[in-house]
């Protein structure tokens, strides 16, 4: 049964009760919410409780104890959490201290960041990178380094993409400059998708001019494929804090959150990429994230989803923190795209 506007109370009730659990651990009873809800007598609590069970927010550990939230309940709190948009501004100042601007790579400023975030709440960050193949091509250079290989440069309206890439002793600088600006007349303003799709006929068009360029041509087209391929990367900058104050019987699920952690197919099929704001997840009994949650928001910049960062962690966190800290986070790539380190 779900809470609407009539059940104004239960909504009430719901809410102080799983923020009193998440801070505290403590089972939930009729005499603990008495303290905040001074005008509802014990036996009335009593009775909001009992119903709430029985529509099942709330399940008893014991006949006799207290009562513990059910994944309804924390969806109720969460939701009522993402409702509200003045969210932590602790959390925000927090992260606020620990940021800085981006540096010139769009990958290592993403993967930075979602190491200050994991930095800055103590549960694991996640970053799902998924549509970089959408970025515009800006200018594309190829330049030899010392050791013969070439630094890739790939400017877009969202930063710059770089990479290694392998380079033939025979080409020179001149032919590096050669074919850098051969690639940004075709593939200006294309999308790097495109770049990959076409790379191997344009180049075949333009006959011997490009033919001799053939292994540099090969080692773009890897590279690329490489960056738009879906990729995650896991940030746990404080592995043993996401354990401190848990209770003995939440062991076994801060266990299946680490464990969720170590298959990148699993992350993947769990981090929305299709929503344009904060969602989460929170993990049932068939759930690959069984015992957790995983709270959730896209990266876009310039209008373009580029990935996903999420934070995950056992069920009883402090959610408004979270949602802060995250919500921060992703609004700041897109102001900061023109900044450098």
């Amino acid at each position: 049964m779900k809470i609407d506007e009539k059940n104004k109370r239960k909504h009430d009730i719901i809410l102080k009760a799983v923020d009193d659990y998440i801070h505290t651990a403590q089972p939930i009873t009729s005499g603990g919410l008495n303290a905040y809800f001074t005008d509802i007598s014990s036996a009335t609590l009593r009775n909001e409780l009992n119903a709430l069970e029985s529509m099942g927010y709330f399940r008893q550990l014991h006949t006799s104890g207290g009562r513990v939230p059910t994944d309804l309940a924390y969806r109720e709190y969460v939701n009522a959490i993402l409702e509200n948009d003045k969210l932590n501004y602790k959390s925000i100042k927090k992260v606020l201290n620990s940021y800085e601007d981006r540096s010139i790579s769009l990958i290592s400023t993403l993967s930075t960041l979602a190491k200050r975030l994991s930095r800055a709440t103590n549960y694991p960050a996640v970053l799902v990178q998924h549509g970089l193949k959408n970025l515009t091509i800006v200018n594309i250079q190829i330049i030899p380094l010392i050791k013969k290989d070439a630094l890739l440069l790939i400017e877009t309206n969202a930063g710059i993409i770089d990479d290694n890439i392998a380079l033939d002793p025979n080409i020179d600088r001149d032919a590096c400059v050669e074919a850098s600006d051969y690639l940004t007349k075709h593939f200006k303003d294309k999308t790097i998708g495109y770049m990959v799709d076409n790379i191997n006929d344009v180049c075949l068009k333009a006959g011997a001019q490009m033919i001799q360029f053939k292994s540099l041509i090969d080692s773009v087209a890897d590279a690329l494929i490489a960056v738009i391929k879906t990729k995650c990367d896991v940030s746990n900058e404080n592995p043993t804090k996401m354990l401190d104050g848990i209770s003995k019987s939440e062991f076994d699920d801060a266990k299946n959150v680490f464990e969720f952690l170590e298959d990148a197919d699993n992350v993947i099929d769990v981090v929305k990429t299709d929503t344009n704001d904060l969602n989460f997840t929170i993990g049932g009994e068939e759930s690959k994230l069984k015992g957790g949650m995983m709270m959730s928001a896209p990266i876009v910049v310039n209008g373009v989803p580029i990935a996903s960062l999420a934070l995950v962690g056992p069920k009883r966190i402090d959610y408004a923190n979270v949602a802060a800290a995250l919500k921060f986070i992703v609004s700041q790539i897109d102001h900061q795209k023109g900044g450098n380190d």
